[in-house]
């Protein structure tokens, strides 16, 4: 069995996972309007396209955004990994504009639950530079995922898939290499209980929150 990684190696590998997250949620922008000429939807879906991702995201928020704290940070990280890599095989093999709802509120899902234990598991492992990746990865994240996507369908290959393929086998290597991780926080009583929707927006999400949702819903 392999020994935790280092410190650094901890800090490194969330960041990345962080930016991953975030630009997989941009990836799909530039790509609006090949999905719009090949599946012939009107601008009326084309919004309820964008808006059903803020929605999913704020409902993990709501829900699952302490979860972590009772599970502990490597199973939820995980479990959004895998929530992810599903949405990009609905987005790599969509078929209809239900396809890309479904996908899309998948990814705001698993994108939510992300961000909350992603910045929380940041805090735990370097107090001082965990609040500087929580702060500048989701500009950093949606501005990489955007800016690639739109190469890859300019220069590449496959334009509605390549990215997706890209960032799933990013999320896959990152779903094995989690559990390498040290575990920060021992897992406690309330997991059901803490599922319970509140008001509450984990501290470490909230800057996340509020810069990611005016670009995805824009």
């Amino acid at each position: 069995m392999s020994s935790p990684v280092s410190h650094r190696s901890s800090l490194v590998f969330l960041a990345i996972t962080l930016l991953t997250f975030l630009a997989a949620s941009s990836a799909p922008t530039p790509l609006y309007h090949l999905y719009q000429e090949g599946l012939h939807f009107s601008a009326g879906m084309l919004t309820l396209v964008f808006g059903v991702y803020a929605l999913s995201l704020l409902v993990a928020l709501l829900t699952v955004g302490s979860l972590s704290d009772h599970l502990g940070r490597k199973p939820v990280i995980f479990a959004a990994l895998l929530l992810n890599m599903l949405a990009m095989l609905l987005f790599i093999n969509e078929g209809s504009v239900a396809w890309l709802i479904a996908a899309r509120t998948l990814q705001g899902f698993a994108t939510g639950m992300a961000t909350a234990v992603l910045g929380a598991a940041l805090l735990d492992t370097d107090r001082q530079q965990g609040p500087l990746v929580n702060s500048v990865a989701p500009l950093l994240g949606m501005a990489c995922g955007a800016m690639g996507s739109s190469l890859l369908v300019e220069f590449a290959p496959l334009p509605t898939q390549l990215i997706y393929w890209t960032l799933l086998a990013l999320m896959l290597l990152q779903a094995v290499y989690v559990w390498r991780l040290a575990e920060t926080v021992s897992r406690i009583p309330g997991a059901l209980a803490s599922l319970r929707p509140t008001l509450h927006v984990p501290p470490q999400a909230r800057r996340a929150l509020w810069l990611a949702l005016p670009v995805d819903v824009a």
